[in-house]
């Protein structure tokens, strides 16, 4: 029994470095409202495992030939941006991220498994093409390994990523409908990727503007506009971590239940073992 259970730990550690690993960002919000994803997301994608199915299929690569546009997905292929934006608006209502010059875009970052992990660097494309890129600064980060972008503590967890718009920012893409969309690429540094996601967003002149575009409950307080849109974003921020903290505590459940019936085999027992002396 231990042979047997030693060659399969082996074969498991080996092809470990095969196994691809990704990220998602399933969120984001615009300092002046709105609400989107990352193109190729699919929102009944399950959020609580690692392995490439099901829990990596709609994560964003940036290889092959979509490697410096808008990069692509293990079940669409190469992401679409009118596709892949109408398909955000009809699951996350009308009304995209809306952004300000010199405002934000708040994002939330799912790691899927370990090389999904941070640090990310984000660039914006300013006619909705994604066929060039302008680095902008980023000013909340995901926790990782500097070089490879490795975490294996973050996997499965959800963290906030945040990118800044420049004061200067021009948005004048046409992108299923709506004007003045920019796209947002964030990526981290992950050998086999990197991973990240494209995120449209519009751009706005004030929060007036964007209580005015309507459409969903994003739409800001226009007595108080700032302090609206920070409480919509610290509610929504909130939710995250509830959800978080619910999927971090069913992964600790799930690994003392397997804790406890491998300490129960002595041949499993003397492996770990030998595995933490080495």
């Amino acid at each position: 029994m231990a042979s047997t259970k030693s060659l399969l730990s082996f074969l498991l550690l080996t092809a470990a470095p095969l196994a691809t690993a990704h990220s998602v960002i399933i969120q984001a919000v615009g300092d002046a409202g709105g609400l989107g994803m990352a193109l190729g997301v699919d929102t009944s994608t399950p959020r609580d495992g690692t392995r490439r199915n099901p829990f990596q299929q709609d994560s964003t690569r940036f290889r092959g030939s979509a490697r410096e546009t808008v990069g692509e997905t293990l079940r669409g292929g190469n992401n679409n941006v009118e596709a892949g934006t109408r398909a955000i608006m009809a699951e996350m209502g009308d009304v995209l991220p809306q952004v300000t010059r010199g405002g934000s875009i708040e994002m939330t970052l799912h790691q899927v498994n370990s090389d999904g992990a941070g640090p990310y660097t984000c660039r914006i494309n300013s006619d909705g093409t994604g066929t060039s890129w302008t680095n902008i600064q980023v000013t909340t980060n995901v926790p990782g390994n500097p070089r490879t972008s490795r975490n294996r503590d973050g996997e499965a967890t959800a963290f906030p990523l945040v990118a800044s718009i420049p004061a200067t920012q021009e948005c004048t893409g046409t992108v299923a409908g709506q004007d003045n969309v920019c796209l947002v690429r964030c990526e981290n540094r992950a050998r086999a990727g990197p991973f990240g996601g494209i995120v449209p967003v519009q751009l706005v002149d004030d929060f007036a503007a964007a209580a005015a575009a309507g459409g969903n409950a994003t739409v800001v307080d226009a007595a108080d506009p700032a302090e609206e849109v920070r409480r919509r974003m610290a509610r929504r921020s909130l939710a995250a971590q509830v959800r978080d903290s619910q999927l971090r505590l069913e992964r600790l459940r799930k690994k003392a239940v397997a804790l406890a019936e491998d300490l129960a085999d002595p041949d499993v027992l003397a492996e770990i073992l030998e595995e933490l002396e080495y």
